[in-house]
C-alpha cells in the first residue's frame, strides 16, 4: 500500500547479491562507541554455509548511526562495503 512505512523488522538487516549472484545478509552489531566492540556491519552468506562471515567497522562506531546508514545504503554501496570487509576469524 502506498504511504505505509517499511516493515520495521526488515530495517534491522539488508540482503543483496554479490558479483557472483550469491545472496548475502548485512546487519549491524556492536557495543560502545570508540571501543574494540564498536559498531560493525556483518555480512553472512545466505546460500553457502561454508562461506566465512565478514565484517567491517562502521566509521561512526555507533550502533544507531550504523543501523540508519545500513537502511539507507544502495545495493552498490553494500557491495562496495562487502568488498572492503574482513573475514571473521
Amino acid at each position: 500500500m502506498s504511504g505505509m512505512s517499511a516493515d520495521p523488522t526488515r530495517a534491522l538487516s539488508r540482503t543483496f547479491l554479490d558479483d557472483g549472484m550469491i545472496q548475502w545478509e548485512a546487519y549491524v552489531s556492536g557495543g560502545q562507541p570508540n571501543t574494540a566492540a564498536a559498531a560493525r556491519i556483518y555480512f553472512v552468506c545466505l546460500e553457502d554455509p561454508f562461506e566465512t562471515p565478514r565484517w567491517v567497522t562502521h566509521e561512526s562506531r555507533n550502533v544507531a548511526e550504523a543501523t540508519r546508514a545500513l537502511a539507507g545504503m544502495s545495493d552498490a554501496d553494500l557491495l562496495e562495503l562487502h568488498g572492503r570487509s574482513t573475514p571473521l576469524a
